[in-house]
């Protein structure tokens, strides 16, 4: 009886061996199948959806059509974290995604297109946190002129030059979107979580682009 299970057993794994490239394209055909229908009746959770279903990443506004940033690495201060894209701007919604990485704010400008991208995240002075994306942009403060900034979309690495590191009181602290040049903005609060009397803002211009 064992040598006859051990037989079927062996026999199935060789058959699936065998038939192998048909056997992962139906899985895969099943898993897109449960997944669309889950997403659909809205059973996938927000953070899936945010990262998964950012596809297409090209946006438009105005005139000006650009992509979506998805994600940023700045080497020289140990940044390297998922951008989200809300498209709501209540602070209940910018806070929720916040918890979770660095967050593009609803309408300003898009990678590749003249604009002024706002992209900002937590930063914390405690060495030990439950969350690490409240040390998103912890970084940020050791950032100088000069330094490179890479935004990533889908399809294409764009880097940015540093031009200036700033501490502005949030009363202070305007950016304008709208501008006939390609910048990025990053800021975030420049103490502990909670405090945000005063920030730490970036600014930097677009150098190029390289597809990826």
């Amino acid at each position: 009886m064992a040598e006859n299970q051990a037989k079927n057993k062996m026999t199935i794994w060789q058959l699936i061996w065998e038939n192998k490239f048909s056997f992962f394209v139906n899985v895969l055909i099943v898993l897109s199948i449960t997944f669309s229908l889950l997403y659909i009746f809205g059973f996938v959770p927000n953070e899936l959806k945010m990262i998964v279903g950012r596809e297409p990443v090209k946006e438009s506004k105005g005139d000006q059509i650009g992509e979506l940033p998805l994600s940023i690495k700045i080497p020289e201060v140990g940044v390297d974290a998922v951008i989200y894209n809300p498209s709501g701007t209540s602070t209940a919604v910018l806070d929720n995604w916040l918890e979770k990485g660095a967050v593009r704010y609803p309408g300003s400008g898009l990678l590749g297109s003249n604009g002024n991208v706002l992209v900002f995240g937590h930063s914390t002075s405690y060495k030990v946190v439950s969350n690490q994306a409240y040390k998103t942009f912890v970084g940020l403060k050791n950032l100088k002129a000069g330094d490179l900034i890479s935004v990533f979309s889908g399809t294409t690495e764009y880097t940015y030059k540093v031009l200036t590191v700033e501490m502005k009181e949030a009363n202070d602290f305007v950016v304008y979107f709208e501008t006939n040049k390609k910048l990025l903005t990053l800021f975030t609060c420049n103490t502990s979580i909670g405090d945000k009397s005063a920030r730490y803002v970036v600014q930097a211009e677009f150098v190029s682009k390289n597809a990826i």
